[in-house]
């Protein structure tokens, strides 16, 4: 890509899955490595979202050179706050009225596009998880895919676990004449791919030496193919199991869980962790909501079975021999959330013992 994209983003900062917020640090706001603010003032950031995408799309365009602009929005996530572009007659509550402003907001970006770059330029919008349940009204909806037996057995399936509510998102292509209008795809396909299809739009080759979980998309996007992934992994993501371990496997239209357990819901409560060998597998092109799994001694469990083992035995011995990243932007002073208590724009817990590495990056 000839020119660089700007990218507001939160930041990563130490994190529990027991954890409900990031409390320890004010909640700063990247452009690119750089915090441009802290905290982040929630009240403009739809705003100044759209202000920089525009203007940085209008230079872009102007300079007749390739652009990436990638836009990391803190919608839908808790803190939702009432803003102009927020405001509507219809909007009784604070979760509508985000939707309103994240609608807004795309939609100043692709208005944009189409008066300055319509004719080349690809927009690809979707989602990182499903709804945080526990924060009740401010979370949204699983729709159809309300993890039925997780429901019954407690607990949440939505957002920290591995059930579809919380990993299935939707997604949205846009770029007329390359993108085909009207049309819904049930290729399986995983934000792991938005790397690999950017680099393989922009005419690039991924680096050498190293092993990709994602997949070039785009003759998916483009409406050539209807066939993504044939294998997706849920890593653990809080309800249940180790963090990050791979133990939920999607295999074509199948679905086996190795550990299940609910996240906390709104009521407080959360589902027991449970281990199963063999796995629950779920048909879920008969079954979307995960509400019955295959019996263990039918034809179609047998014949399912062996192939998912051997799948999370291929990508096990993968990980284990593939490199490691070591970048490590905790010892980047500009990338390191500023700490100081007696400061309110470094907003921060005080130490119990001092700290001569973290007294070292206090500073704005």
């Amino acid at each position: 890509m000839a020119s660089r994209a700007p990218q507001l983003l939160s930041p990563q900062l130490p994190w529990s899955p027991h954890r409900d917020c990031y409390t320890d640090v004010a909640l700063p706001l990247y452009e690119d490595l750089n915090i441009v603010q802290q905290p982040v003032n929630l009240s403009g950031l739809a705003q100044q979202y759209a202000e920089k995408a525009t203007w940085f799309i209008q230079r872009a365009s102007a300079s007749r050179r390739p652009f990436l602009l990638y836009l990391g929005l803190a919608h839908m996530h808790v803190p939702l706050t009432r803003t102009p572009l927020s405001a509507g007659p219809q909007d009784r509550t604070p979760y509508a009225a985000g939707l309103r402003e994240m609608d807004s907001l795309v939609g100043q970006i692709k208005d944009k596009v189409d008066r300055t770059a319509k004719e080349n330029t690809f927009l690809w919008f979707t989602g990182d998880n499903g709804p945080w349940a526990q924060k009740c009204e401010l979370a949204g909806s699983v729709g159809p895919f309300a993890g039925s037996w997780q429901a019954r057995q407690g607990g949440s399936p939505a957002k920290q676990s591995t059930w579809e509510g919380g990993h299935r998102v939707p997604a949205v292509a846009y770029g007329p004449g390359r993108v085909p209008a009207n049309v819904t795809s049930t290729a399986l396909l995983s934000v792991l791919d938005i790397f690999p299809t950017v680099v393989a739009l922009a005419g690039a080759s991924l680096p050498r030496g190293r092993h990709y979980d994602g997949l070039d998309a785009s003759e998916v996007l483009f409406g050539r193919l209807q066939i993504g992934h044939r294998v997706l992994f849920h890593p653990n993501s809080g309800a249940a199991g180790v963090y990050g371990d791979l133990q939920t496997v999607r295999l074509g239209h199948y679905k086996a869980f190795y550990v299940t357990g609910g996240a906390k819901a709104c009521d407080g409560s959360v589902g027991a962790e449970q281990h199963h060998e063999p796995p629950l597998i779920f048909n879920l092109e008969d079954d979307a909501a995960e509400a019955v799994p295959l019996e263990r001694g039918s034809a179609e469990y047998q014949r399912v079975l062996p192939k998912v083992r051997a799948v999370l035995a291929d990508v096990l011995q993968d990980i284990a021999h593939d490199n490691v990243s070591r970048a490590d932007y905790t010892q980047d002073p500009s990338v390191t959330p500023c700490c100081n208590p007696h400061q309110i724009a470094c907003r921060c817990q005080a130490p119990t013992q001092p700290d001569a590495s973290t007294a070292s990056k206090v500073g704005t």
